[in-house]
């Protein structure tokens, strides 16, 4: 029963940003058809949330409590709806959220829950196995917000191999990561996904589109090379496209197109570049070549203007073996759509947007610098204080979408709102790319001591 106390806690307001890594992977990719979130609060630090939305099609307005299930997850418990008002919506879920602060946490439990809490965290090997990377997550202050926003995340997402946390903690920290980077990235930008087959990893549906996502990470080599200035055009030429090849011919070996259930759909691939620390940077290029057999680079002519100067490329050469160039015109690519790739796809994505939905320790200083398209026909750098009030980022910020100009099932560049997307027509790369375009960055992080 309540002492009085619970009573007296008044719900307060959050950003949306802060709602959607907490609760956002539950909103069904159809919602949108009927209503539209206006505001967000939570009570009792978080034990419950709230939205009031507006109902389009009576315009009258829905208060909606969610609670956490037995597996941790922020789910409708009570709602109501036509108040006429936005004003008698936040009345009506005042007085619910602190009416059911009083009641412990299995009252909101809904009995279809199946399988055990997820926890990335909790240790299944020792710690002479754990990824540095996982370390440096778990450990000290300056990766608390990423810690925070995956903590929340890790409740929703499914291991369909049974293997995820072990992996995440050891040996496939970068591959895991990336997962679940795409994850939040379809959740963003409106899609469900559909679990009802192991594979290929993502099955995406929602308003905007039906496809499957594969994703494959390039990573390191037994032997790592050595670059310096004599070598350094071939290893960006030809190692770092040939590492490219591999990670994703590995998938076209998996035939995932003849599944029933994926044969009618456009088929994604989504790589991520991991075979050097920070090479998802500055190995973009080796990619675009890769895939088109395009080299493009930017000159200028006679009278200063800048140019775009093209170069067909048929093999890629390291240490004399060579593989054939245009990944798109190799046999059986067809059958893939497109393929996508995020250089800002990281741990450090993870950092700044839990640090903007509130998460990990304050204050605390980030500021991010790299090279980005502003406008302009070739990138320049920039800078951004990522603890300014003014700073934003979504999770499709800097995301790649390279379209197959030979593909038998198109994917519309609808699908991706907010990517940049790129095709080859004739001798050229057309790409069309959104405004402020980051194509690599590099995150500085400030933790205050005591004293400074």
């Amino acid at each position: 029963a309540c002492d009085g106390k619970c009573c007296q806690i008044a719900m307060k307001p959050i950003s949306v940003e802060r709602f959607n890594a907490l609760a956002g992977y539950i909103r069904s990719p159809w919602t949108s058809l009927s209503a539209r979130e206006l505001a967000w609060y939570e009570a009792g630090d978080e034990r419950l949330l709230g939205v009031v939305s507006l109902d389009i099609s009576d315009h009258d307005y829905v208060a909606t409590v969610l609670a956490r299930d037995a597996k941790k997850r922020f789910r409708a418990f009570a709602l109501t709806i036509n108040l006429e008002t936005q004003d008698a919506a936040r009345e009506w879920l005042d007085e619910r959220l602190n009416e059911l602060l009083a009641y412990p946490p299995e009252h909101f439990h809904q009995g279809d829950e199946q399988g055990a809490v997820v926890d990335f965290f909790a240790p299944v090997t020792d710690a002479a196995r754990r990824h540095q990377h996982f370390e440096h997550l778990t450990t000290g202050d300056g990766y608390s917000p990423a810690l925070g926003i995956i903590r929340e995340l890790m409740h929703y997402f499914d291991d369909a191999d049974g293997n995820f946390v072990e992996q995440f903690q050891t040996t496939a920290f970068d591959a895991r990561l990336w997962e679940l980077y795409l994850y939040a990235l379809f959740t963003e930008i409106g899609y469900g996904l559909d679990k009802t087959h192991p594979a290929p990893d993502f099955h995406c549906v929602g308003l905007l589109g039906d496809f499957f996502v594969e994703a494959t990470t390039v990573n390191p080599s037994d032997e790592v090379p050595t670059v310096d200035l004599e070598n350094e055009n071939a290893y960006y030429d030809g190692y770092v496209p040939r590492k490219f090849g591999s990670a994703l011919f590995s998938k076209i070996k998996k035939k995932y197109w003849e599944l029933p259930h994926v044969s009618a759909s456009p088929l994604v691939l989504a790589v991520q570049d991991f075979h050097a620390p920070g090479s998802m940077v500055w190995s973009n290029t080796g990619l675009v070549q890769y895939l088109y057999g395009i080299r493009q680079e930017v000159s200028t002519d006679a009278n200063g203007k800048p140019t775009i100067v093209t170069e067909r490329i048929e093999h890629h050469v390291w240490n004399g073996k060579e593989v054939p160039s245009n990944f798109f015109a190799q046999p059986d690519s067809e059958h893939i759509s497109a393929v996508i790739a995020n250089p800002s796809g990281t741990l450090s994505k993870f950092n700044r947007m839990g640090f903007l939905a509130g998460f990990g320790r304050r204050p605390l200083g980030i500021v991010r610098g790299g090279f980005a398209y502003q406008g302009e026909l070739w990138p320049t750098k920039f800078a951004a204080q990522v603890h300014a009030p003014d700073y934003r980022e979504r999770w499709v910020q800097g995301l790649s979408v390279y379209h197959n100009p030979n593909a038998k099932i198109p994917l519309p560049e609808t699908t991706f709102p907010g990517a940049a997307h790129h095709i080859s027509r004739g001798n050229k790369i057309v790409a069309h790319i959104p405004t402020f375009f980051p194509l690599g960055s590099q995150d500085y992080i400030v933790v205050p001591t005591k004293d400074v």
